[in-house]
């Protein structure tokens, strides 16, 4: 198992159904083949040829010959069934086949259901129909006329007796009934930027046939990123409008990953809330490429039961509330109250910090989210009275406690007074007040 080549039978119509949009009309037009949706299916049957090795040959629109000289048979075979299950569910009925020589590999990709890997050679190509190997409609007639229907009955006949009869062209013939002799694939380059771009004719105005080109285009970008070994850290999406201004948002992925339903469950949340005043005409996809993350995790942490869609619902939510407002809290080095950014959060559970060797001591104090706003009336410096939020008299307190900080950033100084009450009608209370008034933080038990 020297080469294989990937086949897609009918490939034009596939291409073309891969293209239907969501109310099913076709889009092929005045009965020419649609070049956009066969490019784009041409590039997804080379992302999973690049899969198999980085030797790969575009050998026709509708075939990719792959040399695996060198490779794993084990490994390779595995690899090859794998994308026999794949690519049909991104709508490409691929076949793939194996054998000791390119042509070879052809001819089993024609015969598999869906793999086929061709370990005696002369064995299959005995019974293949004469049509395999492509004879024109005079060196057709003639071999029909001899009673030659099946390429092994061409390959009992002497290659020097077919060469005087029917020329080089029938020598050359005689080479394809016997599978041809291996020989330098014409390779291409794999993907090395990682976007797709379309157009809308006539331009959309509604969500649902945006979202169905955008997973047509996303399978193919995913397909190439996992074929070079990718993932994705980001996608930038483009939408060109009608009148030839655009809109443009990056979204960044909490955890790098090549799965394209939680690309477009990010991308679609976002999408919702989306107004635009013009239709769209064109749409830009652009996945930047990192490195799949590995990690080693200690002995008692905890791994998360889910990650793909921890992380999932932590972009979803980044969509919906914004960047930069989603995350684990951590304090900062401060003596604000309440002082904290939100830090992205760790891929796993650590242990339990040790408890502290003294305990706390005093109250504690359970915050309002958001605090109570309240009205105060004072007497002498000193809160005797609440209105607002919550109400009655103050039958004690103690206080103020001061606290101010970073004086010498002029736009960034604050300072905060704070007072414990307890009102006559019951409950302790931590009462605050700054340049903008007072407010009660929460209960103290």
């Amino acid at each position: 198992m020297n080469y294989a080549a990937l086949w897609i039978p009918g490939f034009a119509a596939a291409a073309a159904a891969r293209d239907l949009d969501p109310r099913g009309r076709d889009p092929v037009r005045a009965g020419s083949a649609d070049l956009g949706a066969e490019v784009e299916a041409q590039r997804m049957l080379a992302a999973a040829a690049f899969a198999l090795s980085p030797r790969v040959e575009i050998t026709a629109p509708d075939c990719c010959t792959v040399d695996l000289q060198g490779a794993d048979p084990a490994r390779a075979e595995a690899e090859m069934r794998r994308q026999a299950r794949e690519l049909p569910r991104l709508g490409l009925p691929v076949r793939i086949g194996a054998g000791d020589t390119p042509l070879l590999a052809r001819y089993a990709a024609r015969r598999a259901e869906p793999v086929l890997i061709v370990r005696e050679s002369a064995e299959f190509l005995r019974d293949l129909p004469l049509d395999f190997a492509e004879p024109d409609a005079a060196q057709r007639g003639i071999l029909l006329a001899w009673g030659i229907r099946t390429l092994g009955e061409l390959a009992a006949l002497p290659k020097s007796g077919v060469g005087e009869r029917l020329g080089p062209a029938g020598a050359a013939l005689w080479d394809r009934a016997h599978g041809e002799s291996p020989r330098v694939l014409r390779l291409t380059e794999p993907a090395r930027t990682f976007g797709a771009a379309w157009n809308y004719e006539p331009p959309v105005e509604s969500i649902e046939p945006l979202l169905f080109k955008l997973r047509r285009y996303a399978e193919r970008v995913a397909l190439e990123l996992r074929s070079a070994g990718w993932v994705a850290e980001a996608l930038a999406l483009t939408l060109l409008l009608e009148d030839e201004t655009d809109y443009r948002r990056e979204f960044r992925l909490a955890e790098p990953g090549a799965d394209v339903a939680s690309w477009l469950r990010v991308m679609q949340t976002h999408l919702e809330t989306v107004r635009l005043a013009e239709r769209v005409a064109g749409v830009r996809l652009v996945a930047t490429p990192a490195r799949p993350g590995q990690s080693q995790e200690g002995l008692f942490d905890t791994s998360l039961v889910d990650p793909a869609a921890f992380w999932e619902n932590l972009a979803r939510l980044a969509a919906l509330v914004g960047e930069g407002r989603v995350g684990t809290p951590s304090w900062v080095d401060s003596h604000a109250p309440d002082a904290f950014v939100l830090e992205e959060p760790a891929a796993a559970v650590p242990p339990a910090e040790a408890a502290p060797l003294h305990p706390p001591r005093g109250g504690v104090l359970r915050r309002f989210r958001p605090a109570w706003p309240v009205r105060v009336i004072c007497e002498g410096g000193q809160p005797m009275a609440l209105s607002g939020a919550l109400q009655g008299d103050i039958r004690a307190r103690a206080g103020p406690r001061v606290l101010e900080g970073d004086w010498w950033r002029p736009r960034e100084q604050w300072a905060v007074e704070t007072w414990e009450v307890e009102l006559a009608t019951g409950g302790l209370y931590q009462l605050s007040r700054d340049s903008a008034g007072w407010w009660i933080e929460g209960t103290l038990d």
